[in-house]
């Protein structure tokens, strides 16, 4: 369970997309892609290209963590769109809340 005490910063990683990386390689990619130093109290969110799975990595300084949620087939979450190229952005605690609280339905079946 994703413990929110004491999170005060949330990054969205717009190019990140392989979800087979883990604890290593995701601080590695923060390492070299984007010359940052995982601090206590943020938190990287990285989306799979289909958009169904969500995987939130944390630091502090015992531990870091990496936490997923994943939607089955026919949901999706929602596309986050930021103005401007760069690969990192800042994203709010309430825009974290409605993008892991919100499905999008991709195909709505009638019967």
């Amino acid at each position: 369970m994703l413990n929110i005490t004491g999170l005060n910063s949330f990054y969205y990683l717009r190019n990140f997309h392989d979800m087979r990386c883990k604890y290593d390689r995701v601080r590695s990619i923060i390492h070299r892609q984007l010359h940052r130093e995982p601090e206590e109290g943020e938190v990287f969110i990285m989306m799979s290209k289909d958009r169904r799975l969500v995987r939130l990595y944390s630091y502090d300084r015992r531990c870091c963590s990496l936490h997923e949620k994943r939607f089955r087939p026919g949901y999706r979450f929602m596309k986050v769109e930021h103005d401007g190229d760069a690969p990192i952005y800042t994203i709010r605690w309430e825009d974290v809340a409605v993008l892991l609280g919100s499905p999008v339905v991709k195909t709505l079946r009638i019967r």
